[in-house]
């Protein structure tokens, strides 16, 4: 099928906008209409309103179109990459666009050659979550609430107002100084090292920015949405990835939420299966009795017997334990350990009556 003439235009624009526009700074955010903090079902919203408005197909022959159409297409490439999303927020559109190890933009579009690069992952953080043995075997959702560093999102992490730098004196813009290190009597060796003043970047701030201070980093308290699984275990965890402390020079570790099974009044969980006890007198024992458990998600469990009950005899239930992690519509089982009831005295028609009966 032919390409449009929109088309054709719109995918020019995308080459024109890696060979002349790496200089023109662009605020992807702006363009899909979103705040920084915005998370990926919001860029995914977005993206899909603003492609859909601007698609070439329904705006044939507008060129203003095609260019918000490759626009927001480029905005979702980056901000829908973590890594991607890293770069640009702390270093912006100049240091996405930077090629790295000789790489070309035709790398930079396509994946080859040097590209961006990786970035060094931080520490992760972690975090113990209490849960009750009734949250576990139902699933539960709960918020964790965290406190961290994050990349001011006012100057975008380059700790300048306005985002507006000049050129670091300190190093004269290459990021790093040279010093002389001895390393014994009479032999010294020059060796580069990034530069403190304006940490490597090769420039500083004009003016500090008035929400971090020129620090390029706030402190934040955020909340964090986990999702306990039907018959999650004590030590398995949830992994929120880079949700973890920001900083200028790497990509945010994770945080690891450890849930931590609370004990249970009336259960002890073995795997995925349950255990408790039932009292029952002394005739029950003898003549049969039916009574009930209450289970962990509200339901009463029948408990049975005809026949004459031993002193802690155990009563196996299937399919009442907990549900197997990954497959809850299997159950472990429940196992009900019987305790007799025996009366404290006896008068003497009671053991008169016993005797005779036995």
């Amino acid at each position: 099928m032919a390409l449009s003439r929109t088309l054709i235009l719109a995918v020019c624009l995308a080459f024109a906008a890696i060979f002349v526009g790496l200089a023109t700074a662009k605020d992807y955010y702006g363009i899909l209409g979103i705040p920084r903090d915005a998370d990926d079902a919001a860029i995914k919203k977005a993206f899909r309103k603003l492609s859909l408005k601007y698609h070439p197909d329904k705006n044939k022959g507008d060129d203003e179109a095609a260019k918000h159409f490759v626009e927001v297409n480029e905005a979702h490439d980056v901000l829908s990459n973590v890594e991607k999303r890293h770069i640009y927020d702390i270093d912006g559109y100049e240091g996405l666009n930077k090629p790295q190890r000789g790489g070309s933009p035709f790398d930079m579009m396509f994946g080859g050659g040097g590209g961006q690069g990786g970035r060094p992952k931080g520490p992760n953080a972690g975090v113990e979550l209490s849960m009750s043995l009734e949250q576990l075997y139902n699933g539960a959702e709960t918020s964790i609430q965290i406190e961290r560093n994050v990349i001011c999102s006012k100057c975008r992490g380059s700790g300048a107002q306005g985002g507006e730098t000049k050129k670091c004196n300190a190093c004269a813009g290459r990021g790093v100084v040279n010093r002389v290190q001895t390393l014994g009597p009479g032999f010294q060796v020059q060796m580069q090292q990034p530069c403190e003043v304006c940490n490597g970047k090769g420039n500083v701030a004009k003016v500090a920015c008035p929400i971090c201070g020129g620090k390029r980093l706030v402190r934040e308290k955020k909340s964090l949405q986990a999702v306990v699984e039907k018959g999650m275990r004590d030590g398995q965890t949830i992994v929120f990835e880079r949700e973890s402390e920001q900083s200028i020079s790497t990509t945010p570790g994770d945080v690891i939420v450890t849930v931590r099974e609370q004990r249970h009044h009336r259960f002890r969980r073995e795997g995925n299966d349950l255990h408790t006890d039932l009292h029952v007198t002394l005739k029950e024992a003898l003549l049969g009795f039916k009574k009930t458990v209450r289970q962990l998600d509200g339901r009463d469990v029948v408990v049975a017997k005809t026949a004459v009950t031993s002193p802690f005899e155990v009563i196996r239930i299937a399919d009442e334990g907990m549900p197997v992690h990954g497959t809850p519509s299997i159950r472990g089982a429940m196992y009900v350990k019987v305790i007799v009831g025996l009366p404290g005295t006896l008068s003497a028609a009671q053991k008169e009556a016993v005797a005779k009966l036995l």
